[in-house]
């Protein structure tokens, strides 16, 4: 099975969109480690070493995800961990700046970066090209296979 890991930049308080993150990844059929909010730096390298996941989900909501992401992979890169990166969310203050920050985050490593309007379906393309979709087994089930959630 495969494994994740979701967290945030450490200066995000926010939860909702990390638990949201972490039932997606399991219809997806991952095992999924879910850090928790205002996530520090030294936290995640310490999972990531120790866990080995095939992804790791970095979300934020409070606009200043980019510069927390940066620091993240910095941070990966020198203790030398190898793990696909995904980040998203509100990473900036300015939805303006949504491309310029999406150029520089793939250049410094990440896998993929998801924001505006249409991160989420986006992000679950990108799930369904790289992993099997487990198909619920229930039939009062939404199309994420999550029962009375939405969008």
């Amino acid at each position: 099975m495969r494994r994740a890991l979701v967290c945030t930049v450490e200066s995000d308080a926010h939860i909702w969109n990390l638990v949201y993150l972490e039932k997606l990844l399991e219809e997806h059929g991952m095992r999924v480690r879910n850090l928790g909010c205002c996530t520090p730096i030294t936290e995640v390298v310490r999972a990531v070493a120790r866990r080995r996941p095939d992804l790791l989900v970095v979300s934020s909501v409070n606009g200043h995800g980019h510069h927390g992401a940066r620091l993240l992979l910095s941070a990966l890169r020198r203790d030398g961990l190898d793990v696909a990166v995904v980040v998203g969310g509100k990473l900036t203050t300015a939805e303006s700046d949504n491309v310029r920050v999406r150029e520089d985050l793939l250049a410094r490593g990440c896998a993929e970066v998801f924001t505006g309007e249409d991160a989420v379906p986006r992000f679950r393309e990108f799930l369904r090209a790289r992993l099997p979709v487990r198909h619920p087994s229930a039939r009062d089930t939404t199309e994420t296979g999550v029962r009375s959630c939405t969008l």
